[in-house]
């Protein structure tokens, strides 16, 4: 009688199950002491075990109601959430993926189809005369594409968990529509750059203040006088974000100077701007973005509204395949001045429909 009511107050002190308690009265009938004990040390370990609550990740739609949750530092055995500004930027050891491998640095699309309402023939007037004579010209419509990838050289700068990166992207502007002067690629620009990125976090207005980047760009169409375009600017960058939802990264910068005999387009500040302004919302399985450009007095810039949406479920009607949700199409439109090198002082408005690879966010 003594280890049956033992037995039933070691169960309800453990908060054991029915079958705790079978289990329990089998630990009481073994005769001998030591494996007794022993018995009974296995129950207690794993009911102290069970007894610990398990931790719960703050999901993405609770992070976007209450960005707090995010604020703070995530406490012993509690899962961090990953956002998309800490996987795209690697800023929690949760997102880290080492060094020397290839990731998406800015979007990567293909529009099969970019119209602008003001071609920009000036610059090859001259060309056109003189290969053949005829009234050949620039064609409104032509396909345009991006690729865009970085790389981290080196992680954990300064024991402040800072990583070196080098970035590449290219964008590319092809007549590919115009058989009349043999489709050629009207325009290339091709963009390298090497940046450390410092994490934070810190609130500021209501946002999440994630990372700081310091960083060279050069910028060019790689193109011989007179349609030679280049510059070379350093720049400072900071990542804010709201939950899983909303991100914003500032990015302002300086322009190196050149002497005058080899400055391909002087003025370019005037006209593509003095700094930049990202911001993305996603909702649901979409995203808008919104990318503005501008100079310091606001007189002139540049604005680029993308508009990013599933195509999976028109592509394919398996939507647990593993590659459901992976391509997206993709609407840009942008208005202002330097859509590329060449057009950097010229202003028009284009729009175009493609498919999108990789996304702000």
């Amino acid at each position: 009688m003594r280890e049956i009511f033992g037995t039933v107050l070691f169960g309800a002190a453990f908060g054991a199950s029915a079958a705790d308690t079978m289990t329990l009265r089998e630990c009481a009938s073994i005769a001998e002491d030591v494996a007794r004990l022993r018995c009974f040390d296995r129950l207690a370990a794993a009911a102290q075990t069970a007894a610990q609550p398990t931790p719960q990740p703050v999901s993405g739609d609770a992070a976007a109601a209450d960005p707090s949750a995010t604020l703070r530092p995530a406490l012993a055995g509690e899962a961090r959430t990953v956002t998309p500004l800490s996987a795209r930027w690697e800023l929690d050891p949760e997102s880290k993926n080492g060094t020397w491998s290839f990731r998406p640095h800015k979007p990567n699309y293909f529009l099969f189809a970019r119209y602008t309402d003001s071609v920009n023939q000036r610059p090859y007037v001259g060309y056109f005369k003189s290969a053949n004579g005829r009234d050949e010209g620039l064609d409104p419509a032509e396909v345009k594409f991006q690729l865009s990838f970085k790389t981290k050289a080196a992680e954990n700068l300064f024991g402040r968990g800072a990583d070196l990166w080098f970035g590449y992207t290219q964008q590319n502007s092809w007549q590919l529509y115009n058989a009349g002067i043999s489709a050629p690629f009207r325009e290339t620009n091709y963009e390298p750059e090497i940046f450390v990125t410092v994490p934070a976090d810190y609130p500021l207005l209501g946002l999440r203040g994630r990372f700081v980047n310091l960083g060279f760009s050069h910028q060019s169409n790689g193109r011989s006088e007179p349609l030679s375009r280049s510059w070379n600017r350093l720049y400072a960058q900071a990542g804010f974000e709201y939950g899983d939802k909303f991100q914003l990264i500032l990015k302002p910068w300086y322009r190196i100077r050149e002497s005058a005999d080899s400055d391909d387009n002087p003025g370019i500040n005037r006209y593509v701007g003095d700094y930049e302004a990202e911001a993305s919302y996603r909702f649901g399985s979409q995203t808008l973005s919104l990318l503005g450009r501008s100079t310091w007095d606001a007189r002139r810039g540049f604005l680029q509204l993308d508009w990013t949406f599933p195509l999976s479920s028109w592509l394919q009607r398996d939507e647990s395949s593993k590659s459901a949700g992976q391509l997206k199409g993709y609407v840009q439109f942008t208005t202002g001045y330097g859509e590329s090198m060449i057009d950097y002082n010229h202003r028009q408005d284009t729009i175009g429909f493609g498919v999108l690879l990789t996304d702000w966010m």
